[in-house]
């Protein structure tokens, strides 16, 4: 019964659905008559059909792959460095409450100072290359992780901890089977804003400071004046943000499923 009413609102196309393609339709045919009839000149605006040929070309002819390896690689080392550290920390702060008050001034600290001003120091503690993009990712993502972490663990109903004390829990069992169950939205909503900043922040790290890269393939189209290029490279960044996100979502999905009800 439930999947056959939840069927309908996963696999029916709306009116809203197709305005939305409408939109983008138009959007899209205005952007290649603007640019073909001379309306807006082209280091301005790329037409779709030379952003699909120059796709074509840097895909065709290996530039793009070797750039998009390492950022994705960037991405995936200090995102999981986050997600590791912010989940971990978050827990112990719930479960000794003195260490949250004694750590909790210094990350909140850490985390105004905006990211962007510490770069210059990073390369110069951790060079140009891997590392120094793997901590400015570990930075843009952690503290999302780790305060949303505290605030579902805190959100763990009285009761639940009422009956794993009285069945004698440990403090093991009551944070893996009470605690991390009853915090798993809270962290995989902060998991997924972490995983949207992640790239963004690699992606400006290496328009600054980088000798490979979606960061640095996108800043050398801008001083050629590459138009399209730059188009697409923007398109492959908000793709790839988008399916972070719903992978982290199918994973959320997968893991609270048997905690759903229907």
């Amino acid at each position: 019964m439930a999947e056959n009413s939840k069927s309908p609102k996963t696999k029916k196309i709306t009116s809203i659905n197709l305005l939305q393609i409408l939109t983008v339709a138009v959007l899209l045919a205005y952007m290649e008559y603007a640019v073909s009839s001379g309306k807006i000149n082209r280091i301005f605006m790329a037409a779709p059909t030379s952003i699909v040929e120059e796709a074509i070309h840097i895909m065709r002819d290996g530039i793009l792959w070797p750039h998009l390896v390492l950022t994705l690689q960037e991405v995936i080392v200090g995102y999981a460095l986050a997600a590791a550290v912010g989940i971990s920390v978050g827990l112990i702060w719930t479960m000794f409450p003195r260490v949250e008050a004694y750590s909790n001034v210094f990350c909140s600290a850490i985390m105004a100072i905006p990211k962007t001003a510490i770069l210059p120091l990073l390369i110069l503690w951790f060079g140009i290359g891997f590392q120094s993009k793997v901590v400015l990712i570990f930075l843009f993502s952690v503290f999302q992780i780790l305060y949303s972490t505290v605030t579902g663990a805190k959100q763990c109903k009285t009761e639940y901890l009422k009956v794993a004390k009285v069945f004698n829990a440990t403090k093991l069992q009551t944070v893996f089977k009470v605690m991390i169950p009853a915090a798993l939205p809270s962290i995989f909503n902060g998991l997924r804003l972490a995983a949207a900043t992640a790239l963004t922040g690699v992606v400006f790290s290496e328009m600054q400071s980088a000798k490979a890269g979606l960061g640095y393939l996108l800043s050398e189209s801008q001083n050629l004046l590459n138009t399209p290029r730059m188009f697409f490279l923007i398109l492959l960044v908000t793709l790839i943000s988008v399916l972070l996100v719903k992978i982290i979502a199918a994973v959320e999905y997968l893991l609270c499923h048997r905690w759903r009800r229907v």
